[in-house]
Order: structure tokens, then C-alpha cells, then sequence
């Protein structure tokens, strides 16, 4: 076990009795009939059970709280588990340590002890979580010399209350990756070569014509982890590329884990289950590094092996005559190959809303969900985007995701899917001494440290510094306007460009976006080209997307927010014969991709077809190359 000091929290608010509405005093805690343990009619038993001192549950609790609040001030569990205690009353019962840490923060920082500064979802509840929003903001105020720029930025402030209703400050998300984070500024006129030097002058900003919004704290773990900076790259129910040693196919994550490298490093590892047909589903497969894996959208998918499969208009996964298929009457073939295909295609078309937040369809027509599977990709509120829209370059943090229901219906099938959010376009200025971009404390904080690790390759070189401009405040987008996930140039390009070439980039001054080298959401269907913009399949839940392609039983872990079991790998033995259960020809089957008459998907240049066959750079092992450059450039 890892080492651990325990905190003691000498201050609560928690209450065993309270009064309803009616003067009436009852217990804080579950009622009788949520505590009969007797089974019903039906033999079905549905019931609260008191946890101990010293419990599992109740350690774990412990356990994740104190490690989320030494994070905050020191430098979502299972549902059947509930805190009871809120001032307000038993219905006001936190769900998860994740619902309950921002009280608990609350409670740590805050002196005057007012709840009116605590930003829990019952002491700040949604419907009063309102903003000013004024038209012109005063510009940043320059950063003093001794002062870190980030200090206190993620606590939540009382403010004067104006109007009828008090206006809430949501606090900015908050991760441990937040720390240390240091503010990109342009030299003087004459620098030390590769140099970043503290301008001498004062600062001048135009004033600002829209407000950026407000971050709010991830909700669940997984957000939290997903929010934060070269931690993982891929995400459980995402579809991805993987390496099968002689070829790439295409699979699933069903798992993820940080292990030790040799160095001591963190490094992802990740489960992930091959697609297929319905009658034949290869073992899971332990991938050990990223290097092994690609984005959904970095590559197209080839045209079936099977001729007949090719030539056939129409064709989707769930109507190919599989048996057909494997017993030969489409020409020769690899099923498997072409399963995974298909079902890919399929994926792509489809979307699944998760974890509602609000209901209002009474109101206002309305649901809210903190994320959404986007064809193969996981997209969380709080993060950004690629738009189709604009430049086509443009990208959106986004803040809502909003299920919209045609008036005076209550049907979800013809519901329109929004994201809204702030959007941005990708600005560089030429250094000047005393002018430099807009500080948004605002952006994620992927964005913000992608941003710095790029301006850091270009100033010396190129004598220009890029930052992200706000064009559009809270824009509602449909998500037929959505590319897929923002990837981190210094993250993602090392691996689509390998080491060699990615380290030239470098020396050059020259990271681009890795949006230029991805594909959109559609474009393997033909949306947007030959096909009209449209929203997809809706699906209930994620396995759903992937119907038979993938074997019955299978389970995708919700990592952190799930029980222990989400997060336990099988052993290699368990997973040892995937490589060799695969059968022969596996990559002459996938070379179809080179032999497509040179036709590309819109993003992806002839190097990505090269690199998707070319298993030689992999051996190098860009995070090798890396690594004994001293991680420098």
C-alpha cells in the first residue's frame, strides 16, 4: 500500500436531524422502508445498508477525498453508496466523493464558513447558477513580478448580488496538471538565443469584446482524469486503431491503466477487444503504449477485401449475409477484416448521450447531459472540439450539452442533439516588445499547456507567439457541425509523424494543429461530400454501437467512477493468443489501403497511408527517442 498521513476535518455542517417543511423533525438518514431488507412479491430486495467505521466502502470514500483535497490544498464511486448529512435534509445526499469534494473543499478553505460560497450541487444549485455578462471587461492586469500567475485562480469567491437572484461563481476546473503552470511571455527586442524573456514594458491589450465562460469542475473522475494534461490519450468505449504486429486493426478500449516505464515515467496501458463478424470475435489484446494505438479519425478505413462486399451499394453491418461472407460467395476474402470494417462505419454513425444532468423537458423542452459518445470518439463538457464550421480549423471548448425536444413532443427520436459552448480560432501574433495575447484563464487546461509547448518551439525561431481567440461566447452547435476530439499537437504528432520526423518539426519551429491530420466524423461514410450533413443513429448505451461485432458478456470499464473489478487487467497469459489466433495473410488483407487509386479522405496525407502499413518507426519507439533527447527541444 502507499504511504498516507490521515487529515482530520475539524469542522462539519452535517446535521442528524432537520425539520421539514411542516416543523416536523426527522433523522437525516434513510427511512425505515429504504432499510427493510425484506425481499418484495417478487423475491427482488432493494434496499440502504448502514456502513461501519472501517468498511470498504466507507474507507474508499475516505481514501479518494483525502486524495482529491491534499491535491487542492497540499500542493464518482459506485451509486449504491450515498453521504447523508447536508443542512438541507436526507434528499440532499451526495452520491460519489467526487459530489461530495466540492463541499468538502468548501468547508476546508472557506473562513467566514457562508454556504453561499460553497459550490456543491445542493448549496449552488443549477437554477441559480447564473453569470453577469457584461460587454466590455477590463484587459488583464499584468502579472506582478513575484506573484504566481495561477494563484487562487480555482477558488470560488463570494460576489455582490445583484438583481433578485445571487450570482454564484462556479469555480474553474480544477486538476493536479493546473499546478505549476507558467505564462507564455514575448522577449525583449534583443533576447538571449532560445530564451524566454519578461518584457520591460507595459503590457497593451485592446479591450476584450466577449466574456469567456466559466469552467465548471468535472463531475465524475474519469472527467477529472480526461481533463487533464498528457495523462491519457484514449478513452473506455472509444473506437481506435491497433497495432497487431504485422498490420493495424481496428477494436475498442475497454480498459486503461498508468503503469512504470523503465525510467520511472508514467505510461498508459490499455485493454482493448478487436471488432469482427458476429461469428467469430479474436481475444482482447493488452496494449502497453500508445505508440500501439491511433485515433479513430487519424486514418481512413480501406475498401472491403471481399469484391463483392466493394462493389455492393449500400451495405451496412447489421444486412451482410455474414455466413456468406466466410463461406466464400462475396470472392476471397478476410471476414474478419471486413467485419471490422463495417462495423467502424457503423460506430461512426452513431452518437449516446450519458450522465443526465437536468431534466427540464417541462420548462423548457430540454435535457442536459455532462457527455456524449460522438461516432468513435468520448466527449466530455469542459473540453474542446473540432468544428466543421468557420475555418474549419476552428475549435469549441464546450460548456452544455443540450437533448432539445421539438415543441409538444416528448419523442427523443426527433430531438436535436446541441453542444454549446465557447468557439474559438487559432491567432498568432508577431512579437512586439510590450504586446502580447489575451491571458484566458478560462481555456482547459489542455489547451493552455499545448499552447505553451508550442510557443515555446516557435519564438525563437519564428518570432511569433499563437494563442487561441474567442470569436463566439455560448454558441449553440448541432453535432452535425462537430469534427471529433481536439487532440494536443505535442502529444498526438509524435506518434502520426514518428520521432524522427516530429523532432525535425521541432528544430524547425513547425507544429501545426493535429486537426489538419484528422479526419471529420463522416467522412468514411461520405458526410459532407456525397452525403448530406445529418446527426446518426442514436443508441441507448455504448456496446449497443458495436452490436455483434464484439462478443457477448463484453464490458466497458467506467475506470475510477465503476467498482474495483472495472480496473483490473487480465493477466498476458489470458490475452497471449491474439496475435497468433489471427490466421495467416492478415496484412496482405489491410494492404488494400495503399492500392485505393490514391483516393483520400480530406486531412490525411500519403504519409498517414505509409505510416498506417510502415511498422519499421514503431520499433524505434518515439518515447525512447524522446526521452534520451532529455525530453528538450
Amino acid at each position: 500500500m502507499a504511504p498516507y498521513f490521515p487529515l482530520y476535518v475539524t469542522r462539519s455542517d452535517g446535521k442528524l436531524e432537520v425539520l421539514t417543511k411542516s416543523r416536523k423533525k426527522e433523522l437525516n438518514a434513510p427511512t425505515d422502508d429504504q432499510l427493510d431488507s425484506k425481499p418484495d412479491a417478487k423475491g427482488n430486495t432493494d434496499y440502504f445498508k448502514g456502513l461501519e467505521v472501517g468498511d470498504a466502502k466507507e474507507v474508499d470514500w475516505r481514501r479518494k477525498l483525502g486524495g482529491m483535497l491534499i491535491r487542492e490544498i497540499g500542493g464518482q464511486e459506485h451509486p449504491d453508496a450515498y453521504l447523508y448529512g447536508h443542512p438541507h435534509g436526507r434528499k440532499k445526499r451526495y452520491r460519489s466523493p467526487g459530489d461530495f469534494f466540492p463541499h468538502l473543499l468548501w468547508l476546508c478553505t472557506d473562513e467566514s464558513g457562508d454556504p453561499d460560497n460553497c459550490s456543491c450541487k445542493f448549496c449552488a444549485p443549477d437554477d441559480i447558477q447564473v453569470f453577469e455578462k457584461p460587454d466590455k471587461v477590463k484587459p488583464p492586469e499584468p502579472i506582478k513580478k513575484d506573484e504566481p500567475p495561477n494563484k487562487k485562480d480555482n477558488l470560488a469567491s463570494k460576489s455582490p448580488v445583484t438583481g433578485t437572484k445571487p450570482m454564484v461563481v462556479v469555480p474553474q476546473r480544477s486538476n493536479s496538471q493546473d499546478k505549476g503552470i507558467n505564462v507564455i511571455k514575448p522577449p525583449a527586442s534583443r533576447p538571449i538565443a532560445g530564451s524566454v524573456v519578461q518584457p520591460t514594458v507595459a503590457r497593451q491589450t485592446g479591450p476584450a469584446s466577449l466574456t469567456p465562460t466559466l469552467l465548471a469542475p468535472a463531475k465524475c473522475f474519469e472527467q477529472d482524469q480526461d481533463g487533464q494534461w498528457n495523462k491519457f490519450l484514449f478513452r473506455p468505449g472509444e473506437l481506435a486503431w491497433f497495432n497487431r504486429g504485422n498490420a493495424w486493426g481496428l477494436s475498442v478500449i475497454l480498459k486503461r491503466t498508468l503503469t512504470r516505464d523503465p525510467s520511472n515515467h508514467d505510461r498508459a496501458k490499455y485493454l482493448v477487444q478487436p471488432l469482427s463478424h458476429p461469428f467469430h470475435h479474436p481475444q482482447t489484446k493488452i496494449i502497453e503504449s500508445e505508440d500501439g494505438l491511433r485515433p479513430w479519425l487519424a486514418w481512413s478505413p480501406p475498401s472491403p477485401t471481399h469484391h463483392g462486399l466493394a462493389t455492393a451499394p449500400g451495405l451496412t453491418y447489421t444486412t451482410v449475409d455474414w455466413k456468406s461472407v466466410s463461406s466464400g460467395r462475396y470472392g476471397q476474402g478476410d471476414a474478419e477484416v471486413d467485419g471490422s470494417i463495417f462495423a467502424a462505419k457503423a460506430v461512426d454513425d452513431s452518437f449516446t448521450l450519458f450522465e443526465p444532468l437536468a431534466n427540464n423537458t417541462v420548462t423548457t423542452g430540454e435535457r442536459i447531459y455532462n457527455g456524449i459518445y460522438l461516432g468513435g470518439e468520448k466527449i466530455w463538457t469542459g473540453e474542446p472540439v473540432r468544428l466543421r464550421m468557420g475555418t474549419g480549423q476552428d475549435i469549441m471548448v464546450v460548456h452544455s450539452i443540450v437533448e432539445r425536444l421539438k415543441p409538444g413532443s416528448t419523442s427523443t427520436t426527433s430531438a436535436s442533439i446541441l453542444l454549446v459552448g465557447d468557439i474559438y480560432k487559432f491567432s498568432t501574433l508577431q512579437l512586439q516588445p510590450g504586446v502580447e495575447p489575451p491571458d484566458n484563464r478560462h481555456l482547459p487546461i489542455r489547451l493552455r499547456q499545448d499552447m505553451e509547448y508550442r510557443n515555446r518551439a516557435t519564438i525563437p525561431i519564428k518570432r511569433t507567439l499563437s494563442f487561441w481567440k474567442i470569436v463566439q461566447a455560448q454558441a449553440p452547435v448541432s453535432i452535425t457541425e462537430i469534427k471529433g476530439r481536439w487532440y494536443e499537437s505535442s502529444a498526438l504528432l509524435p506518434i502520426l509523424k514518428g520521432a524522427n520526423e516530429f523532432s525535425r518539426d521541432l528544430q524547425r519551429g513547425e507544429i501545426g494543429d493535429a486537426g489538419q491530420w484528422m479526419n471529420a466524423r463522416g467522412d468514411c461514410n461520405g458526410v459532407g461530400s456525397t452525403v448530406a450533413l445529418r446527426m446518426g443513429t442514436r443508441v441507448v448505451d455504448r456496446l449497443e454501437a458495436f452490436g455483434k461485432s464484439i462478443p457477448p458478456g463484453t464490458r466497458i470499464s467506467r475506470g475510477l467512477d465503476g467498482p474495483p473489478e472495472d480496473q483490473v487487467f487480465p493477466s498476458e497469459f489470458e490475452v497471449s493468443a491474439t496475435t497468433t489466433a489471427l490466421g495467416q495473410g492478415r496484412g496482405e488483407a489491410m494492404q488494400g489501403v495503399e492500392e485505393e487509386e490514391g483516393k483520400k479522405v480530406e486531412g490525411v496525407s500519403d504519409g498517414d497511408i505509409a505510416q498506417f502499413m510502415d511498422l519499421d518507426r514503431m520499433e524505434e519507439g518515439y518515447v525512447q527517442q524522446y526521452a534520451e533527447g532529455g525530453g528538450q527541444f
